[in-house]
């Protein structure tokens, strides 16, 4: 029998290169394994980059948008539109000219395109409306071909319009003459005092003899001139000193809207026209005046709740004036020939809290506010003044003695100088506030809403 011998050095070059054959394949997968790993933690990298990149644009949108304030009287449909537009002024104020804002009526939204990071970083940014109250932002960053989107929310807000941080402000000249005072009943800040003077000629500010301004006076006007006399003072100081206590070229400060029509429901009482005997009405609750009646009360007079004053109409206190509520005109704000208001009598202002009719239940609520009439002029030639509110007018003069305490701001919506003269002295006691005074339409201004913050699934 015949016995075949195996070679054993054959079957061990066989093992051998089976073994080299597996050992290839798991290297060739460890390696593709590692490539793809590479691939993937790139990737990673790339898409964090990107999302840091979209919270960039997010904390870019957050510095802007809180630093915009949207008049009151925008409505609500248009608040997007004047958004965009304000905040490309700020954008171009504050220099950077790499980020532009622009709005599309047809989809109501605002776009910023893409902003360049880096060669290959950038945000882009899409706004809408979805609400009044409410703009919905989604800001996509992208590194390298990834993108990331986080979405959140920014909410309209009411605030309080910035002129009532001032005592006296004033879109035309103010000129003080004689002994007149503003004064601050707190500290000297509260008659701090602003003046748009954007007037033709003239200066938008002047102050002469002994009259003086316990605070700072702010005129936005670059181009604006102001005189202020040897004798006058201004912030405490005179002479050379003064000119540290006038600021001008200061920003603009859009004046609130007042809302006269506001007041309307409120007047519930009698109706007085032109065929009206005026001797008779010492009393006047919840009235309403109608235009061109004229009237001029001889005698004391007490206004309890509203006195409503249609346009155009001349209305003359020649006595004292018992004000326990508000007096409004409703005028238009960009006229000065709806009326005049004259107070020659001693004028005090108290707050409704005193008045227990019910008829007076309603318009005891608002408060903050003692005379807004738009359109009219108003006068105070009288001895002495309490008014327990702000004052708005196209117009203000005050003259003799005329004077007292303000619990509020004075707001002269006209062109026209606001003149104080003789010994005429106002002393305001107020501070900021939240919102504004009752009638005047509260501002917006955009708040961050942390809690919509949201990463989209992509």
């Amino acid at each position: 029998m015949n016995v075949t011998k195996r070679n054993p050095k054959g079957v061990a070059l066989l093992m051998a290169m089976i073994f080299v054959a597996v050992f290839s394949v798991f290297a060739v997968s460890l390696a593709t394994i590692s490539t793809n790993n590479l691939k993937m933690s790139d990737n990673y990298r790339h898409a964090n980059n990107a999302l840091a990149n979209a919270q960039s644009g997010v904390e870019v949108i957050r510095y802007y948008l809180p630093k915009i304030r949207i008049l009151g009287d925008v409505a609500a449909d248009d608040r997007l539109s004047a958004l965009a537009a304000k905040l490309q002024t700020k954008l171009l104020a504050a220099g950077a000219t790499n980020i532009t804002s622009t709005y599309s009526g047809a989809t109501n939204t605002i776009t910023i395109p893409s902003v360049l990071l880096s060669s290959d970083q950038s945000f882009t940014v899409v706004m809408r409306q979805i609400s009044d109250e409410l703009i919905e932002v989604d800001v996509t960053g992208s590194y390298s071909g990834i993108t990331k989107t986080v979405r959140t929310n920014f909410e309209f807000e009411d605030i309080g319009n910035a002129v009532f941080d001032f005592g006296v402000a004033s879109k035309g000249p103010l000129a003080m003459t004689g002994q007149a005072e503003i004064e601050g009943y707190n500290l000297a800040i509260e008659a701090s005092t602003y003046i748009e003077g954007d007037v033709l000629s003239g200066d938008a500010f002047s102050i002469t003899n002994k009259a003086s301004i316990a605070g700072d006076v702010s005129i936005a006007n670059p181009y604006a001139s102001y005189d202020v006399g040897a004798q006058a003072s201004v912030g405490g100081a005179s002479g050379e000193d003064v000119h540290d206590h006038v600021h001008v070229g200061v920003d603009y400060i859009d004046f609130p809207t007042p809302n006269p029509s506001y007041f309307l429901p409120f007047a519930t009482g009698d109706v007085l026209d032109a065929n009206t005997n005026w001797g008779n009405h010492a009393i006047l609750n919840n009235c309403i005046v109608k235009a061109n009646s004229n009237p001029t009360f001889a005698s004391d007079v007490t206004i309890n709740g509203v006195l409503f004053i249609e346009s155009p109409n001349i209305v003359v206190f020649a006595g004292k004036s018992m004000v326990n509520g508000i007096i409004v005109g409703d005028g238009d704000i960009d006229s000065v020939e709806d009326g005049k208001i004259h107070f020659s009598g001693q004028v005090i202002c108290n707050d409704m809290s005193g008045l227990t009719d019910p008829q007076f239940d309603d318009i005891k609520e608002q408060s903050g506010t003692f005379l807004m009439t738009p359109g009219f002029n108003i006068d105070f030639s009288g001895q002495a003044l309490h008014m327990n509110g702000a004052i708005a007018a196209s117009g203000i003069s005050f003259s003799g003695q005329a004077g007292g305490m303000v619990n509020g701001s004075l707001i002269n919506y006209s062109m026209e100088p606001m003149l104080m003269s003789g010994q005429s002295e106002l002393i305001f006691n107020r501070s900021g506030c939240d919102s504004n005074p009752a009638g005047f339409v509260n501002d917006k201004v955009i708040e961050y809403r942390p809690d919509t913050y949201t990463e989209l699934a992509m």
